[in-house]
């Protein structure tokens, strides 16, 4: 084997922390002794349910019980050394919500965290990974490097994610696809307090990009001695795997996914800001994924809209809440004006959108212009909304509240790219019949 061979060049993956799951088997957190009343002991587990939904479980195995208790408030984990709060469903099972334990403010060498429900995208570097038989085996372009706002973000694909991967859209099922480990550039430590925004950044970030909810749970901080010193568990929001996304983002372009994580991180540092962001991704989240009633995800996405309006147009200093909530400011005017701002088109093309034309040709404007998308987004929003707006000009064309989806979640995810400064390529989401992988550069770029 020649010294260039990428099997040679290939680096050791990253170890998880808890270990990858078959589509849909639970993960087991704990599986030890539990302190009972009086001193007592018993065997119990804990485990990370990943079907029908993300979530943790937790049963005793004894025998002498009364079956009418349900007032256990916290399980000790005496393994491990802390209480998890738990809700009971009879006296031997039950659930939790999670908790965070060690301690928060050691010092952490890296964090680990384990991805669920990740597609496939090629890296930066292979992977020499061991199958389960334990021979040598070559994971080609499996590993992420992304450096952004003083972290260093490492990501490596489980080695048989194409075989765990290939039938999840017969069921519904949450699979560890991923290990991500964090650290500081420069090499420093840091807090769980520090990194926290980090992964809640990445959560939302990730999800946002992809049109559907993707996680990093059960993350795991280590010291310089390999020590676990804090952790935390808990369920997060993730959506059903599934092969293909819906999101802005073509999970091959790798630099645009940097751009992305180098606007994100420092936007949530600052707690108002992530707030704020976070919120407007969620609706943004919402109203991209092709699942639930279309009208569903035009209100999700007018929701995010007037979000992010609000935030461009008053909380700037450009207009007043009195001004922003007239007669003289109507929602397709505040809608134009940010777009515009943006440089989005606000054309609505005939060979894309039949039924948007349609509708746009009927309506009565001011002035001389031509209606224009914000005239179809706000329009069709109203009259789906309000009781005293008949609905039927809306229904009467065919597709119409379709379309006026796929715009509102292309003008919404836009409007959310440009207020963290994103400058890469994007996916237009106002089209279903593009190319795979077609992307273009952001209108402000």
């Amino acid at each position: 084997m020649s010294a260039s061979s990428p099997r040679r060049n290939a680096e050791t993956p990253l170890s998880p922390v808890h270990p990858f799951n078959a589509p849909g088997e639970p993960i087991t957190l704990y599986d030890g002794p539990v302190a009972r009343s009086a001193g007592s002991k018993a065997p119990g587990v804990v485990q990370y349910d990943c079907s029908p939904k993300l979530g943790i479980s937790w049963r005793l195995h004894i025998e002498d019980y009364d079956l009418t208790s349900t007032d256990r408030t916290e399980l000790s984990l005496l393994d491990l050394g802390f209480k998890l709060p738990v809700l009971a469903r009879d006296a031997v099972s039950g659930w939790s919500n999670g908790a965070s334990y060690g301690d928060p403010a050691a010092p952490l060498d890296r964090v680990v965290a384990h991805w669920f429900n990740l597609p496939r995208w090629h890296g930066s570097a292979h992977l020499a990974a061991r199958a389960a038989d334990g021979t040598p085996r070559l994971v080609p372009a499996g590993r992420s490097v992304y450096e952004a706002d003083g972290w260093k973000i490492t990501l490596d694909i489980r080695p048989d994610h194409d075989a765990v991967f290939s039938d999840v859209h017969q069921t519904d099922v949450y699979i560890m696809t991923h290990v991500m480990e964090i650290r500081r550039l420069n090499g420093t430590t840091f807090t769980a307090a520090e990194v926290t925004p980090v992964l809640g950044a990445l959560h939302v970030g990730l999800s946002f990009a992809l049109g559907r909810w993707v996680a990093p749970v059960l993350p795991v901080g280590l010291n310089d001695q390999e020590d676990t010193v804090w952790g935390q568990w808990g369920p997060m929001l993730c959506d059903p795997a599934r092969r293909i996304s819906s999101g802005w983002w073509y999970p091959e372009d790798q630099a645009s996914l940097e751009d992305l994580l180098s606007c994100l991180l420092p936007a949530f540092r600052d707690p108002y800001r992530a707030q704020s962001l976070r919120l407007q991704m969620q609706y943004a989240i919402t109203a991209i994924a092709d699942r639930g009633f279309v009208e569903q995800r035009v209100m999700s996405g007018a929701a995010g809209l007037e979000h992010v309006m609000w935030q461009d147009l008053v909380l700037s200093g450009r207009l007043t809440e009195a001004k922003f909530t007239s007669r003289a400011w109507p929602a397709h005017s505040k809608l134009r004006t940010v777009l515009t701002d943006a440089g989005v088109d606000l054309g609505v093309h005939e060979d894309r959108l039949p039924a948007a034309t349609a509708f746009a040709t009927r309506q009565q404007v001011d002035g001389d212009r031509p209606a224009d998308g914000a005239d179809v987004v706000t329009r069709v929003r109203n009259r789906l909304v309000h009781p005293k707006e008949t609905q039927e000009p809306v229904y009467a064309v065919k597709g119409l509240v379709t379309e006026t989806w796929l715009l509102t979640r292309h003008y919404l995810a836009l409007l959310v790219l440009r207020s963290i400064g994103y400058r890469g390529s994007y996916q237009d989401l106002s089209r279903t019949n593009r190319w795979v992988g077609e992307t273009k550069p952001v209108p402000w770029a």
